[in-house]
């Protein structure tokens, strides 16, 4: 909170044209928070938590991840949100925060009532994990006035995915969050990865066939690059 707010006046109207979901909104993308509590192997994010010091990882889990994960207070994030839209007519907002459901559980709830109660025309685009997706949450992301949400699936391939990537997500528990999205209306958006050392064929294929099988909203393909 003792961060100043972002200068969005240095930027051009034209910035904040963008297409979201077969319409165009004023959009912006926008943190709340900082640090992941997850240390999958291919994010940039291992580096800074290692950096700080946060190096012990507990199947995907850094060891005392609540000193490393910062917020911004309830308060100091509805009073940005109702500036952006008044000033610069925003409706969309792409919350760049690496997994929003790690945020601190009690400042997310206090945040959920403030924007319930506000009459505010804003929408939030978010990404998470599956593992965060459950009944308590959801009732959350709709207060929060949640539309859509990003998450990785990078490969269907348990054992890839435990093993290479260092995440513990088990299929079922991602066929079910993409399904309780949908049961809230919530737009859901699959991440995936193509081109991982040691991945097969197979295993994009099968990727494909299980991005069927849950179907999303949308689907986005990185391509990686060694």
């Amino acid at each position: 909170d003792e961060i100043s707010s972002y200068d969005y006046s240095v930027f051009e109207d034209q910035t904040f044209f963008r297409p979201y979901n077969g319409s165009v909104e004023r959009a912006v993308d926008y943190e709340i928070s900082r640090g992941c509590i997850y240390a999958c192997s291919y994010c940039v994010e291992t580096i800074i938590q290692d950096y700080y010091g946060f190096n012990e990882i507990n199947k995907g889990v850094i060891k005392n991840a609540k000193g490393y994960l910062r917020n911004k207070s309830a308060k100091r994030v509805i009073d940005e949100l109702k500036e952006l839209h008044t000033k610069y007519g925003i409706t969309l907002v792409r919350c760049q925060d690496t997994n929003f459901l790690t945020i601190d559980k009690k400042m997310l709830a206090e945040l959920a009532i403030l924007m319930d109660d506000s009459n505010l025309n804003i929408k939030l685009y978010i990404e998470t994990r599956p593992e965060g997706i459950n009944s308590y949450n959801l009732q959350q992301l709709k207060k929060l006035k949640v539309d859509g949400v990003g998450m990785g699936i990078e490969v269907s391939d348990e054992d890839f995915r435990k093993g290479s990537l260092n995440r513990f997500a088990s299929q079922i528990k991602i066929i079910n969050a993409f399904k309780s999205l949908r049961s809230e209306g919530i737009k859901r958006t699959a991440y995936n990865i193509i081109g991982l050392p040691d991945q097969t064929e197979k295993m994009i294929k099968d990727s494909i066939s299980f991005n069927t099988l849950i179907d999303p909203d949308n689907i986005t393909v990185a391509f990686y690059s060694p």
